[in-house]
């Protein structure tokens, strides 16, 4: 009768044993998972900044009348958003990866770390309240090139699958002499 009892103790002892083992596993391997995703976003997001970049310089070169249509145009995570008071395309993503050298601030004033830029993608990070937690920009700026205008039914940010169109009006600012380049966002 005693080695029965020992039997169960056994099992229920490995069993238990291996419960730990699998949470011990899991709460380092999520994380790590996260992260990776996160980076795997930052690489798919930088992709596709590059194909607006090229198709709003096309359309702006070209001029007026000239079009470009981007489907499926997808933002898998974070929050995607075309700020025309500044003529920049913007794109902000909350993670705890720290894929570059956040700026810091002290006293509301900035350290002064620098923007990365690859190619014409300005790249920056920021601390959030969180520990170990960021904002990853990245941003296009146009204000040399056109102004940009926003056409949506929608308002911003946007996240998810949309067809874009990138259109030139054939109208300039007459301040900056700059094309004004629609970008049109639909479902």
């Amino acid at each position: 009768m005693a080695k029965k009892g020992q039997i169960w103790i056994s099992a229920v002892l490995y069993m238990a044993l291996g419960v730990i083992v699998l949470t011990i596993i899991l709460a380092a391997g999520v994380p790590m998972v996260q992260k990776m995703k996160d980076k795997n976003v930052l690489a798919q997001t930088k992709t596709l900044f590059y194909t607006v970049d090229e198709n709003i310089k096309a359309v702006s070169n070209e001029g007026p009348g000239s079009r470009r249509y981007l489907s499926p145009f997808e933002v898998k995570a974070g929050d995607f958003d075309v700020d025309s008071d500044s003529n920049q395309i913007k794109w902000l993503l909350r993670t705890k990866a720290k894929m570059m050298e956040p700026s810091y601030y002290l006293n509301g004033q900035s350290t002064g770390v620098p923007e990365f830029r690859e190619g014409a993608i300005y790249m920056y990070m920021n601390e959030t309240n969180i520990v170990d937690e960021y904002f990853l920009n990245l941003k296009l700026d146009y204000s040399e090139v056109a102004d940009l205008e926003l056409e949506s039914l929608f308002e911003g940010p946007y996240s998810g699958t949309y067809s874009v169109s990138i259109r030139h009006t054939g109208t300039y600012n007459p301040t900056t002499n700059l094309p004004v380049i629609v970008f049109g966002l639909t479902v």
